[in-house]
């Protein structure tokens, strides 16, 4: 991914257990919602605040044994890769990010339009076999 580093948060703003949800100016000018969760090592991860199962923030959810659980129906996300760790199924979105002067950055692309409910709905019924 292309694009500048956007700063997100202070690393010391960050909590092991709760995601941080922020809210960062991309480059073409409009916001998007990412939340920032900490990886098993102490690593902070970047990823879009929204999962992939419903528009639910995951920054309202928590952070267990490197798995970020969503607060909607509990669907865990790997806090490294956005991997769905309890099934082999759509992941959460992880940005490139790194830490530069006590500072998280990352490379937020712009955001993707919402869906609406029924827009959401027929796209997964083309997905069924």
């Amino acid at each position: 991914m292309t694009g500048p580093w956007l700063r997100i948060c202070r690393v010391e703003d960050l909590d092991r257990a709760h995601p941080l949800a922020v809210e960062v100016t991309t480059p073409d000018g409009s916001t998007a919602r990412v939340c920032v969760a900490l990886t098993p090592d102490g690593t902070p991860s970047v990823l879009l605040d929204r999962c992939p199962h419903r528009d639910i923030a995951l920054s309202g959810g928590i952070v267990r044994d490197g798995e970020l659980v969503c607060p909607g129906h509990f669907w865990r996300f790997d806090t490294r890769s956005g991997a769905r760790t309890d099934a082999p199924t759509a992941g959460a979105t992880v940005h490139p990010s790194r830490v530069v002067d006590a500072w998280v950055e990352a490379r937020v692309p712009d955001p993707p339009a919402p869906a609406s409910m029924r827009e959401w709905l027929l796209a997964r019924a083309r997905e069924q076999p």
